[in-house]
């Protein structure tokens, strides 16, 4: 299994080179060239490398989701981050780990929709496109600084899994960039920065050292094809939402090449599903019959609900008479502030910049405070039985809380 990946800094076209790399199935560098689409060496796979500068990546913590509203939740705690419209950017994210993290990958959608539709111009098909960013591994509790040499734009990755593009070197001085960066970061200082830099001098480092306080340690040249194996297989995939494509695979006839395990599946399956379909078919009458019993009680409750779902419809009509009898509902605002008050109630005096309160939800917009308030904030509410999601903003940091 070969698989070409080939980097890109502008939109391919039948007449543009680019530097390719094919790799062996066990991942390492077969050979590698520049040259015209047409001009690129065979292979099973094809995966394209775009440029640090055209996006950007960051990690946002964000309670278990199910699949089909990570998306969504994604997008509505990049809501600040995002420069312009957010329609203008196309968001693409990895699966939610165990701790609640998403890693996200974020680039300018007319950009993507250019490279897609050059792709298909050119007659390519990607299994995979990622960010070049995504391929760099920096040092635990600190940043990488990646360019192939002083006078070129490169990127930064921090250990916090966030990247920005950044200028090149002037007069052996680190970026201006790059300086400021570390500057802002007073609440989670890097503890060194490793200079993956072509002609990164001992006397550079030893200035940028006094400039910023923060060790610079000398690494090896970047070059995206030298990334590590995993880095490629753990890169986010480009390829989602409205430019989702499923791999192009080689067609096989499983029953021809495995004919006697298929005969043995297939009876081995036809006695399960003969042994639990009577269950199953009770399983469903047991259920539709409760759909039904909880409709019919929905419609008795609330026979305005319009077609709500019954349990939905059933907890409104119950706000609606508690209102009327003047007392409050649990996704009123000062219920809500109730249960969050024992979460809320160690934050320091002006740490909060305004509250707003709509459908059942309230947000909380946070000056800057410590980098871990925002989490453990989350988690208390958690605790109270509230959903919340936590999201940093320009200013400090947005959560938002309420009963679903």
């Amino acid at each position: 299994m070969t698989t070409l990946r080939v980097y890109f800094d502008i939109p391919p076209n039948p007449d543009q080179t680019a530097d390719w790399a094919l790799f062996g199935a066990d991942d390492k560098v077969m050979r590698s060239g520049h040259g015209k689409v047409g001009e690129w060496p065979a292979a099973d796979a094809r995966e394209a490398v775009i440029a640090a500068a055209h996006g950007r990546l960051t990690t946002l913590s964000l309670p278990p989701l199910p699949v089909q509203r990570l998306q969504a939740a994604v997008r509505y705690a990049l809501e600040d981050q995002l420069a312009g419209v957010p329609e203008e950017s196309h968001v693409a994210a990895s699966s939610q780990a165990v701790d609640g993290s998403v890693r996200v990958a974020v680039v300018s959608d007319d950009w993507m929709r250019t490279f897609v539709q050059q792709s298909q111009r050119c007659g390519i098909r990607w299994r995979r496109i990622v960010l070049e960013s995504d391929l760099a591994s920096p040092p635990a509790g600190g940043w990488c600084w990646c360019a192939a040499s002083l006078a070129q734009s490169g990127f930064v990755r921090t250990d916090r899994g966030a990247s920005m593009a950044i200028g090149p070197a002037q007069g052996g001085e680190p970026p201006e960039e790059l300086i400021a960066a570390l500057a802002g970061s007073e609440e989670r200082r890097p503890g060194m920065v490793r200079v993956d830099v072509g002609g990164a001098a001992p006397a550079m480092l030893n200035r940028a050292r006094t400039k910023t306080g923060i060790e610079f340690v000398a690494g090896a040249p970047w070059h995206w094809s030298d990334a590590d194996a995993n880095a490629f297989v753990s890169a986010i995939d480009l390829q989602s939402a409205t430019y989702d494509a499923a791999p192009v695979v080689r067609k096989v006839d499983p029953v021809r090449v495995l004919r006697p395990v298929a005969w043995i599946a297939a009876i081995a399956l036809g006695i399960y599903a003969f042994a639990t379909v009577g269950e199953w078919l009770w399983l469903q009458w047991q259920s539709s019959r409760t759909e039904r019993e909880l409709a019919v009680i929905a419609q008795s409750a609330a026979p305005d609900s319009g077609g709500v779902v019954p349990a939905l419809a059933i907890s409104r009509r119950l706000a609606e008479l508690r209102h009327r009898a003047g007392m409050v509902a649990d996704d009123d605002l000062l219920p809500l502030l109730a249960r969050a008050a024992p979460a809320l109630v160690g934050l320091p005096r002006g740490a909060l910049r305004s509250l707003r309160y709509a459908d059942g939800h309230v947000v909380i917009d946070l000056q800057k405070v410590d980098a871990n308030q925002p989490a453990r904030i989350q988690e208390a509410l958690g605790q109270q039985g509230l959903i919340a999601i936590a999201a940093p903003t320009a200013t400090g940091a947005r959560i938002r809380f309420g009963l679903d």
